[in-house]
């Protein structure tokens, strides 16, 4: 008896209402069976689900909170009061790194430097907004940090290796074919129909993301497509 093949396991960690990779390798995963998604939203997620369980994948939820950010913060923090007259307060939208007395002043502006690169690249991992202002009194330097989850910033997932170019997803109805190139600013479509078995090009057009209407329902069409046809994955887009 073949023993069934033990389930590649993706980390998947929530920020209100979007599903984003925790690391790179649960990322690189999902593009590597065409699903290159920095957040998923929580509607879609079924969907994304039927397509991992065909590639005996499965999902395990990472507490965003508990799990990364307040170890991130916990470091931050400490890192900091490793010297002497340094104070922190950090909070849930905000935080304050002190350093007091004119004899700390030089190593503090040494280090301030560094930890705004380190909040950066994290804040930018996960698709926060933030804020930096430094002040300087005669008695401490104050390093201030606001920050936000901003829902108009997509996370950016580090990947070593050049990222290749997504094929366009091509979508066969009958004798017409439609295929959709989804680029960083642009959606570009085109549409073929069927002349003597060769698909030729009728149309071709481009829009912006905030040009496409709701997908939902044409995600929710799709799903069901399986339930008329228990062959559709197997059907050619040629």
């Amino acid at each position: 008896m073949t023993k069934a093949l033990e389930p590649t396991v993706i980390k998947l960690t929530r920020l209100k209402q979007w599903y984003i990779p925790a690391d790179t390798e649960s990322y690189l995963v999902l593009r590597k069976i065409g699903i290159p998604l920095l957040r998923i939203h929580r509607d879609f997620l079924p969907t994304v689900g039927l397509l991992t369980k065909k590639h005996n994948i499965k999902a395990k939820e990472v507490n965003f909170k508990t799990g990364i950010l307040d170890p991130f913060l916990d470091k931050v923090g400490k890192a900091w009061l490793r010297k002497d007259k340094r104070r922190a307060e950090i909070a849930a939208t905000t935080m304050r790194f002190d350093a007091v007395g004119p004899e700390t002043f030089d190593e503090a502006k040494e280090t301030i430097p560094k930890l705004q690169k380190v909040l950066e690249d994290f804040f930018t991992r996960w698709g926060y907004g933030f804020r930096f202002d430094l002040s300087q009194v005669k008695t401490r330097i104050r390093f201030n940090v606001e920050y936000w989850l901003d829902a108009e910033k997509l996370p950016i997932i580090p990947i070593e290796e050049d990222v290749a170019a997504i094929e366009p997803i091509r979508l066969k109805l009958g004798f017409t074919r439609i295929s959709i190139s989804f680029g960083a600013k642009f959606v570009d479509t085109l549409i073929e129909t069927s002349q003597g078995g060769v698909f030729k090009p009728l149309h071709t057009s481009r829009c912006l993301y905030s040009q496409i209407s709701t997908v939902k329902p044409l995600i929710v069409a799709l799903c069901d497509v399986p339930n008329k046809d228990i062959h559709n994955s197997d059907n050619s887009v040629d």
